[in-house]
């Protein structure tokens, strides 16, 4: 996620900005120091002078953030020819981490590149259409009374991480990666320029794990060296599972200086260091490890308190704080994530790649290798796996997302629309459950971006959420990705001779539940107040006696202690945002 700030003016030609808009101009550029860098009849951007941008051909616009030739993944700095074709023709020529905003045949638009990697967030204000990355500058100047619909809040608690196109900051929206809005005199219509199910139909069954380790190492390679060209000193996290292997390994080739950065265990979690210690040791980079500690974590203080949702995880903070003192350490200029590999490498523990081959191809010996592998990577019998697919294979998919109603009413699904607005939640007919799986996996990760307080410092890139990366994932069938019984298998194959055997071989995968247990335990009574008397209290049908017991007794079950911290975060970002409604009305 690229944190640095732009705001984008967007108005018909015979529109003129408001006193107040202009007022606000003027406070962005001596107030918060952003810089004028377009300027049109229809287009205003301003933004951070650090801003790293592409200008548009013309005068047409600009791009913010980084993008690529789609042909030869070689930065592009140079005014892009790029101010004609349709949004749907540009996202297929270029990728990267963008939002494009440009006039195009007289009529003012912003684009957004598939991965969302760059934040962008809409408002009307005075009949003039406002993007931006940071919608509590709009707060903080007077234009935007902060209100929250929690209609829209509880959504995002029973349906956790699918997110509508309306945020729970009322009168603030988010154009969606993938997405695309153009301004008419009718108002200001979005509509989908990219889709997972396009990808996805072009999967072909005959496909070979041969096949697909070539196309998947080539995509990884090329966004990899492209990723690090953007960079002259980064810090790369290496958990010691794969994805981040793979993202250190590609980025090892690049040209940038990367270092490693790992996080020793705490007490009760699994050590990974040594895993992380052998991938840094065979790609050649320096590993620092760091030690978080639940000392000094403040479970009142939201680093979503300026952000349109309640992104920020707590537990996720002492990581943070971690990474930013190395990356000072350093000097570096960008921090890498494996993050979304599991999602992008179709990461699943369903029967799902079986029924997948059946319906595609009918039962035969492929058929059985499949469950044969399923039997494998669940360490049980095949024909306990095929039993239970002959049970399931008729049976119609399920939904592609489904309420979870932890600490919440029994009724609370039922009283709630399903989110709307999120265009790969309409599911084509027809089509495969592992691949339904596949992109609710791509839905889900978009959550898991943005919130990170180590992006006040440098921008913090997801590569393996790269289009290229995703687009050559979506359109290889399911079954491949746990072949041999290994998951991710595709992706290991892809950097097989790359990683050491050790990395390559483990299935298991290491976790801070211990460190999360800690922190719970250690802020019991805090948690207690927060959700109990807070506003989530008042205005979400909260399963009191729920929570209470959960409170009431040391808590084991990780699933259990994300679901509470998922409500503390929700809390402490609306108190944050009341808080500064209440002080505004006081100011003025």
């Amino acid at each position: 996620m690229i944190p640095l700030t732009y705001v984008a003016l967007l108005k018909r030609q015979t529109i003129r900005h408001s006193e107040r808009l202009d007022a606000f101009i003027s406070s962005l550029r001596v107030l918060h120091g952003l810089a004028l860098l377009h300027d049109t009849a229809t287009l205003l951007v301003l933004g951070d002078p650090q801003l790293p941008r592409v200008a548009l051909a013309g005068e047409a616009g600009l791009l913010v953030g980084y993008a690529f030739d789609r042909a030869t993944s070689a930065r592009i700095t140079a005014p892009f020819p790029g101010q004609h074709e349709p949004a749907e023709i540009l996202i297929d020529r270029i990728w990267g981490g963008y939002v494009g905003l440009r006039t195009r045949n007289s009529t003012p638009e912003v684009v957004r590149e598939p991965s969302g990697t760059v934040p962008c967030y809409h408002l009307e204000i005075d009949d003039v259409h406002v993007v931006t990355s940071r919608p509590d500058l709009l707060v903080s100047d007077g234009l935007l009374q902060p209100e929250i619909d929690w209609t829209i809040l509880t959504q995002g608690l029973v349906y956790r991480d699918l997110k509508p196109a309306r945020t729970p900051l009322r009168g603030v929206s988010e154009i969606l990666p993938g997405v695309a809005g153009r301004v008419f005199p009718t108002g200001f219509d979005t509509f989908a320029i990219w889709s997972p199910w396009t990808h996805v139909a072009r999967a072909d069954p005959k496909l070979c794990m041969a096949e697909a380790r070539e196309i998947v190492a080539d995509r990884l390679d090329a966004c990899l060296m492209a990723w690090g060209s953007c960079s002259t000193r980064a810090v790369s996290e290496i958990s010691g599972g794969l994805d981040s292997a793979i993202v250190a390994a590609g980025l090892a080739r690049s040209s940038a200086m990367v270092t490693g950065l790992t996080y020793a265990a705490t007490r009760g979690d699994p050590d990974e260091t040594p895993y992380a210690q052998a991938i840094a040791a065979h790609v050649g980079l320096t590993l620092e490890i760091e030690h978080p500690s639940i000392e000094g974590v403040d479970i009142a203080a939201s680093d979503a308190a300026l952000l349109a949702r309640p992104y920020a995880r707590i537990f996720a903070r002492p990581f943070d704080r971690a990474a930013q003192r190395i990356a000072l350490q350093h000097g570096a200029d960008m921090f890498f994530s494996g993050g979304g590999g599991d999602n992008v490498f179709s990461y699943q523990r369903t029967l799902s790649p079986a029924i997948d081959r059946i319906r595609a191809i009918g039962i035969g010996r492929g058929a059985w290798q499949t469950i044969s592998d399923l039997a494998e990577l669940g360490e049980t019998s095949v024909w306990h796996i095929a039993a239970r697919v002959a049970r399931r294979i008729r049976q119609p998919n399920a939904p592609i997302w489904r309420p979870q109603q932890g600490f919440l009413e029994a009724d609370a699904a039922d009283t709630l629309p399903f989110p709307q607005g999120h265009p790969w939640s309409d599911v084509p007919l027809r089509q495969l459950p592992g691949k339904i799986a596949h992109v609710a996996a791509l839905m889900r990760v978009q959550n898991h971006i943005e919130g990170h307080s180590r992006q006040q410092l440098a921008p913090m890139i997801f590569p393996l959420l790269s289009q290229p990366v995703m687009e050559a994932c979506l359109a290889i069938p399911s079954w491949l990705w746990c072949s041999g019984g290994r998951n991710r298998a595709v992706a290991r194959a892809a950097y097989a001779g790359r990683l050491p055997p050790s990395v390559l071989a483990r299935q298991s995968k290491g976790t801070f539940d211990s460190f999360s247990a800690r922190l719970f335990a250690a802020n019991r009574e805090r948690v207690r107040s927060l959700l109990l008397d807070g506003a989530i209290a008042k205005h979400v049908p909260l399963d009191r006696v729920a929570v209470e017991a959960a409170l009431a007794t040391p808590l084991s079950d990780g699933e259990q202690i994300v679901r509470l911290w998922s409500l503390v975060d929700a809390e402490i970002w609306a108190h944050s945002w009341i808080s500064r409604r209440v002080w505004l009305s006081v100011r003025r």
